[in-house]
């Protein structure tokens, strides 16, 4: 991400090259953050190269004229692109939090003693994040905060109220996860 009144960069799809034939010719400009999300309008720069000269010149990337005709507004879709970042962060944040309970299952599969009591403690977390390995089974943490992360990523949209208090849900949830399995085997080491 950018810093803070820096325009970040938007990046093109090299596959969609203007031709010099003559007659129709279609260019799709897929206006994608350099993270891979899609960008909200707003004010960036180009690096454009033509004749081995390089410039980098300011671009001014507008709202879809058919969503404004549908009533989003520009500010709807930079709320969406700040939320979907904040889905991302959520989305990183489970999966790291699966990958400990892993490992932790893992270590302290057909433990005794007081190795037995941690393992029940990491198979809690499990049943919360996971999803239940049954036909239909539960959902788990993990199924939710992907599917509210797709939800709002597919479309150029507006954010709904229940999607932002879902968020905030979830990520409450996710805390508490993270903190009953830091109390089972000691917080996540950082690299």
């Amino acid at each position: 991400m950018a810093g803070r009144g820096a325009r970040p960069a938007l990046v093109a799809p090299t596959v969609n090259l203007v031709t010099k034939n003559a007659g129709m010719n279609r260019f799709v400009w897929g206006a994608q953050h350099a993270n891979g999300l899609g960008s909200p309008p707003g004010q960036y720069s180009a690096r454009v190269t033509a004749g081995g000269i390089t410039k980098t010149v300011p671009l001014r990337l507008r709202i879809d004229p058919r969503l404004a005709a549908d009533g989003t507004t520009e500010a709807d879709l930079q709320a969406q692109y700040a939320h979907n970042l904040k889905m991302r962060e959520m989305v990183a944040d489970v999966n790291a939090l699966l990958a400990r309970v892993r490992t932790a299952e893992a270590k302290y599969k057909g433990a005794t003693g007081a190795a037995a009591d941690t393992a029940t403690k990491v198979k809690e977390v499990s049943e919360i994040v996971n999803t239940q390995p049954i036909r239909y089974g539960k959902p788990g943490l993990q199924a939710h905060i992907t599917y509210l992360a797709g939800m709002t990523a597919r479309a150029d949209q507006k954010v709904g109220q229940d999607a932002f208090e879902r968020y905030t849900f979830l990520r409450k949830e996710l805390e508490a996860a993270k903190a009953k399995l830091d109390r089972a085997i000691g917080p996540a080491t950082r690299m």
